[in-house]
């Protein structure tokens, strides 16, 4: 049975579908067996973001209109990509309470499934919180941004998932990680700089190998990898 990580922002805009495509695509070239699920349903652009157009999608899959299988795509690097729809009837009828048995079906299959979650406290982020082993946090320095990632870290509390820790993306050269850490309460595993060359070009750890950013991400994959070895061997 693989493990499931929800990857988990406060507010919109903080990075949290970059994280989930690279740390997705960075666990694969890892080694390990990845999906990545799109899981927030109303506002679905992972698929996009990777130049992926597949159907059907997980709108599909949720609504009852197709099987899991048939929704599954290649992505990037050879990670699995699970990708949402755009139209508005395919998010009214896809019902977030379905996404367990659907998560839990990934997880059968695969070593690791990393599953971007909506923004804020609404189902699509409290439903795949609580079918995940553990949340992986997102956010910037900003301390708005900061604010909203500690109710997250709440949320997964109250849910009694696990915290694996968080990223901190668009870090500059002067952000202070240790006291980021002790705001939020949480082990910062990496911190991915901003880099305005790669910030529209995504995949970065596929298009810039050599970046900052990139180095970021693997070592964040190399950290969620010994996670996702360590349980496999329990």
């Amino acid at each position: 049975m693989g493990e499931v990580y929800a990857i988990a922002g406060g507010k919109g805009g903080v990075g949290k579908t970059t994280a989930t495509i690279n740390t997705g695509i960075a666990l694969e070239q890892e080694g390990h067996d990845v999906v990545i699920v799109d899981a927030d349903l109303g506002m679905t652009n992972l698929g996009g973001m990777l130049g992926i157009e597949h159907t059907p999608t997980i709108h599909d899959v949720l609504s009852g209109r197709a099987p899991l299988s048939e929704a599954l795509v290649e992505g990037p690097a050879g990670v699995t990509v699970l990708p949402g729809a755009d139209r508005l009837e395919a998010f009214v009828d896809a019902s977030p309470e379905n996404l367990r048995p659907l998560i839990d079906e990934l997880r059968s299959s695969f070593d690791a499934v990393i599953v971007d979650t909506g923004s804020g406290l609404c189902q699509e982020t409290v439903v795949p919180m609580r079918v995940a082993d553990s949340a992986l946090l997102v956010t910037t320095p900003e301390e708005v941004a900061m604010e909203d990632t500690r109710k997250m870290a709440d949320l997964a509390d109250s849910v009694d998932t696990g915290l694996l820790g968080a990223v901190v993306v668009q870090a500059e050269p002067d952000t202070t990680i240790p006291e980021i850490a002790d705001e939020l309460g949480v082990t910062v595993l990496a911190a991915v700089p901003k880099d305005r060359d790669a910030a529209s070009d995504e995949p970065v750890v596929v298009n810039y190998p050599d970046h900052l950013a990139t180095q970021a991400y693997r070592t964040l994959a190399q950290k969620v990898g010994n996670f996702v070895t360590a349980r496999a061997s329990d």
